[in-house]
């Protein structure tokens, strides 16, 4: 609730200065913010011990609200809005070298399918279902390196460096197979082990399946859009300045006649 209030009163503080903020990004803070605390509150959180619950919960924790909040730009806003000190830390942290190596293309990469391949297909799983911390510090990082795959991948907030198209798609193609892998492997060998039923645990890997296909598919839109508009934006520029030289040009050759 915090941090939506946060993020439209950022909107408002920009509204009210006569300056513009896209309303798709206040949507997506919103479906953001409203999908994490799905995955968060209950029904979910008092029926996680269903699996088929469970990885509902997951994929809105780790793959849905990460996408949306990265789409909404928080750090862009704060920016803007915020006080000239506040403004300098945050440029400081984005621009920092720690920024710039957590946003090393392979680094994120082993940070969001790692994370799921350690927690799905080692005891882990059972542990963090056996203490409230554990599970805490499951969440946290579940959800962390989602936001920092899809901010990498997708999102709309400045970056030290970021993938060219080739590069994001390279990233969405190995972390969609990877996720694919790993929801057959727990389809085939009934894991986790702790999970329930082999019925129930195959019925949590195909929503897996299912559902992080149809999150990757958004992603790819969503990368496939700022791209569009990008290089839209390009030849627009491009166009404005052909069009200047050219009456430059022209005007340059118009005879002078003398008075």
């Amino acid at each position: 609730m915090a941090l939506a209030v946060a993020y439209l009163l950022g909107v408002r503080r920009l509204v009210r200065r006569g300056d513009r903020w896209p309303v798709a990004r206040s949507l997506a803070a919103t479906g953001g913010l409203v999908a994490l605390a799905a995955a968060l509150l209950p029904p979910l959180s008092t029926h996680a011990d269903v699996f088929v619950v469970h990885v509902v919960g997951h994929l809105l924790l780790a793959m849905l609200a990460p996408l949306l909040l990265a789409l909404a730009a928080p750090v862009t806003l704060v920016l803007r809005t915020a006080p000239v000190p506040v403004r300098r830390r945050v440029l400081a942290v984005v621009r920092s070298r720690a920024a710039r190596v957590l946003t090393w293309a392979p680094l994120v990469l082993l940070l969001d399918v790692g994370g799921m391949y350690v927690f799905y297909l080692t005891p882990l799983f059972g542990l963090a279902h056996e203490s409230e911390w554990l599970y805490a510090i499951v969440h946290v990082h579940m959800f962390s390196a989602g936001w920092l795959f899809s901010t990498v991948v997708a999102g709309r907030d400045p970056l030290p460096h970021r993938p060219a198209l080739p590069g994001a798609l390279t990233m969405l193609l190995l972390a969609g197979a990877a996720h694919g892998i790993l929801a057959k492997s727990m389809y085939a060998h009934d894991l986790p082990a702790a999970a329930g039923t082999p019925a129930q645990v195959q019925l949590g890997a195909q929503v897996m399946f299912s559902g992080g296909d149809l999150v990757e598919l958004a992603t790819v839109v969503a990368v496939m859009t700022a791209w569009y508009a990008r290089e839209g934006r390009a030849q627009r520029r491009a166009t404005t300045r052909s069009r200047a030289r050219s009456e430059f040009d022209h005007a340059s050759r118009q005879p002078i006649h003398a008075p």
